[in-house]
């Protein structure tokens, strides 16, 4: 009788170790199936030039302009918006899930090495849920950074801009996730990347107490444009550009001037 208490004793705590080991690989399984990184990309365009890019790719999905406590008056101005070439960082969903609760903590500081005046720029914006495919936008500076960049530049003063972006979010899994995003950009010009990865990853099923805040849809803005139309006479101008400078005199003359050297 000891004997098999004993075996079966040993059985059962085998079958518990299958099954707790079974259930961990059907749970690291389904995580991994629900894993989303939101990857940030830095981009130098006119606001103007992402509504040009959504019609011309044919692009639907929503892509969600934030900002901070200084509102929307840089893109609801349309000599601002078409105007101003600024440093925008986009940050993507590229799969087919969606992801929930998310936050995302912007921190901007300009700095004159000659003076050393600085200014601090910070935002903080939150949405419940980004779909698959759907992406966010923000500026790395305000307007007023921005005026002080093109000051520097055409002075050719020395500037330093450290930009620091941190995203954290909730899988379908109930993982959240946090990336950090961190640069110096020397000059207006060299970048230097300190960080641009997944800082973090923790089982985690309790949203954050945070409220939605006030985004701008760039699809609302050209609801109304007929793409294909679009398309097509952005397409016949690059032609026209093409042909033009194929044709132009002054390549000819060049490519003239070229072969008589060589002969």
């Amino acid at each position: 009788m000891g004997a098999v208490i004993y075996t079966n004793q040993k059985s059962n705590a085998q079958l518990k170790k299958q099954e707790e080991k079974y259930a961990l690989e059907r749970k690291e399984q389904f995580q991994q199936s629900k894993y989303v990184v939101l990857k940030p990309t830095l981009l130098l365009m006119p606001l103007f030039g992402l509504l040009d890019r959504l019609i011309v790719q044919n692009d639907y999905n929503r892509v969600l302009l934030y900002s901070g406590e200084d509102g929307f008056e840089f893109f609801d101005d349309d000599q601002k918006r078409s105007g101003q070439k600024c440093r925008l960082l986009l940050i993507e969903n590229k799969t087919d899930l969606d992801v929930k609760d998310v936050s995302i903590f912007t921190k901007t500081i300009l700095r004159n090495m000659s003076t050393d005046e600085q200014i601090t720029y910070t935002t903080k914006n939150c949405a419940s849920f980004l779909r698959g495919h759907e992406s966010i936008v923000f500026r790395l500076a305000n307007q007023q950074q921005y005026e002080m960049i093109l000051s520097m530049n055409e002075k050719n003063l020395p500037s330093l801009l450290t930009f620091e972006c941190v995203i954290e979010y909730l899988t379908l899994a109930n993982q959240r996730i946090k990336y950090v995003y961190r640069i110096n950009i020397n000059n207006d010009r060299r970048i230097e990347v300190e960080s641009d990865g997944i800082e973090s990853v923790q089982d985690d099923s309790e949203p954050l107490n945070q409220a939605t805040t006030i985004f701008r849809n760039l699809q609302d803005y050209i609801s109304g444009v007929d793409r294909n139309s679009y398309a097509w006479e952005k397409m016949g101008q690059a032609q026209m550009r093409g042909m033009m400078s194929q044709y132009n005199p002054q390549n000819e003359r060049q490519s003239t001037a070229a072969n008589e050297e060589a002969q």
